[in-house]
């Protein structure tokens, strides 16, 4: 029987509410001990731009009055979720909104012309600048996120998507993963580059094994550890879906 602890947030948790995985670690002389006693073994590395690439596949594609607009669900600083939206072969930046943003109607400008955009009813519609239109959903970008990013499975047990992130305003890069539970809602961790530069971060345990993430020059490593007290992780908490 395998035992799995899960370190995620919801996409709507705050990151001030998910678990503090390093608090943890700091206060658990059992678990300083046991991560120091055995070597971190690198399992995969995939090329961050390979990674990258899968962002346009993960994108729902929507033709309105013959030009493309990719959407796509993007991550925050803080783990909040907007909305990107650009148009195809288009060099200009994406343009980023909250959820509570589109409830109140947005107005995406391109270059010839622009979208009205405006979520009702949990359907994000787009209207174009003639009788064209189309729609999508968060919950049809996050399924897009999980299908069609990069995956891998830890212990045989459980599978992340994993995609590569650019936090609005901020700028800063990261890379998100992305599982779905057994009470089929989605669960995320953000993590930026800054934190797996040089070091591991853990995302979970199974049955005395860890598993993470780690940088390794211009490609991600997905990473273990052993751990020799599998019972200092019986505390750790998963936070829940609250939708």
């Amino acid at each position: 029987m395998k035992c799995i602890f899960l370190i995620l947030a919801f996409a709507s948790v705050p990151k001030a509410d998910a678990f503090n995985f390093d608090s943890f670690a700091g206060g658990n002389a059992g678990f300083l001990a046991a991560a120091r006693a055995n070597p971190v073994v690198v399992l995969k590395q995939v090329p961050l731009l390979d990674i990258l690439a899968g962002r346009e596949a993960s994108s729902k594609a929507m033709d309105i009055e013959g030009k493309t607009f990719l959407a796509a669900a993007v991550f925050g600083d803080n783990w909040e979720v907007y909305f990107q939206l650009s148009l195809k072969g288009s060099a200009a930046m994406p343009a980023v909104w909250k959820e509570a943003q589109l409830k109140d109607g947005v107005t995406f400008r391109y270059a010839g012309g622009e979208l009205k955009i405006k979520e009702e009813n949990k359907t994000i519609v787009l209207y174009g600048p003639g009788v064209g239109s189309a729609q999508t959903s968060s919950a049809e970008l996050f399924d897009l996120l999980y299908a069609n990013s990069t995956q891998v499975t830890f212990g045989d047990a459980v599978t992340y998507a994993v995609a590569r992130n650019t936090t609005p305003l901020s700028m800063n890069e990261g890379t998100i993963t992305l599982r779905k539970g057994s009470d089929g809602l989605y669960y995320y961790s953000l993590t930026p580059d800054t934190q797996i530069t040089g070091q591991p971060r853990w995302l979970l345990a199974i049955t005395g094994v860890l598993y993470g993430l780690q940088l390794k020059g211009s490609e991600l490593a997905f990473v273990s550890k052993a751990i020799e007290n599998g019972k200092d992780f019986q505390s750790i908490p998963e936070v829940p879906s609250p939708l």
